[in-house]
């Protein structure tokens, strides 16, 4: 029994380190290992994972640097559309079969792929304190709200579904779409999955789909890995990593996708 609770914090560790290192969130990552490592049905990895988001989340935002956080009032409004977007797919989720889920999440992961494939193609160029203002300025005004509320309640409930955190939508949704800068967006979005992580995780627990046992060691490792990521973030070659990470989520996809065509 210590072992495996051993591993389960091992993992979270692992997923929530390279969560918050490439600011996926650790949920892509958590799904699979709980559910082709420990054989756990996926409703209860995707739990898991929501409890692993809202960690991540934590973790990230008590080392956030000052000057270079969320925009907290952003974040709370568009938090609407996600919070009733994730509710509305937890409550989705009791109706579907573990393999309608599996295949889901396949399809959720290779659209994770194609973004980290996108963010490595256009690579930023030298960190200087002009940069890091532009990421992080505040004369910026958001705009298309309505098209940005939309998105976020598809972020919400994908999340709810698949148990992601939905950043890999709401970062590219902010930034290209309401113009908002990019290092505001990821920071918000950092602050975000945490909320509708948690509006998810109750639906799950009400239903009896987050074991304790299970989603505490996995949500300490999943915490100490955050903290581990954000510190070592400036001072690794996030892009090489990337292409690393690729790879195995493209693997996964695949993996999940037979488990949910097999039921296996």
């Amino acid at each position: 029994m210590i072992w495996t609770l051993i591993a389960l914090a091992a993992v979270g560790f692992g997923a929530g380190t390279l969560g918050a290192l490439l600011g996926l969130g650790g949920g892509v990552l958590l799904v699979p290992a709980l559910t082709l490592i420990f054989k756990l049905p996926i409703r209860v990895a995707v739990g898991v994972s929501l409890i692993g988001v809202i960690a991540t989340s934590a973790g990230v935002s008590s080392v956030s640097r000052p000057g270079r956080g969320a925009d907290f009032g952003l974040a709370l409004r568009l938090e609407i559309g996600a919070t009733t977007g994730a509710i509305i797919g937890s409550l989705l989720a009791g109706y579907l079969s573990g393999q309608a889920l599996a295949v889901l999440f396949a399809g959720i992961v290779l659209a994770t792929a194609y973004y980290t494939f996108q963010k490595t193609r256009h690579k930023p160029g030298p960190t200087t304190d002009a940069a890091v203002e532009a990421l992080f300025r505040t004369d910026y005004q958001p705009i298309h709200w309505p098209a940005g509320l939309g998105m976020m309640s598809l972020a919400g409930a994908l999340s709810g579904l698949t148990g992601t955190g939905g950043g890999f939508i709401k970062v590219p949704v902010m930034y290209s779409i309401m113009g908002v800068p990019l290092g505001v967006a990821t920071a918000s979005s950092n602050f975000m999955v945490g909320i509708t992580a948690a509006a998810s995780a109750f639906v799950y627990y009400g239903r009896g789909d987050i074991y304790p046992l299970v989603a505490v060691p996995t949500a300490i490792g999943v915490f100490a890995g955050a903290i581990t990521g954000a510190r070592l973030a400036p001072h690794m070659r996030a892009d090489r990593l990337r292409m690393l990470l690729i790879g195995v989520l493209v693997l996964i996809a695949f993996q999940m996708l037979w488990k949910g065509i097999t039921g296996t």
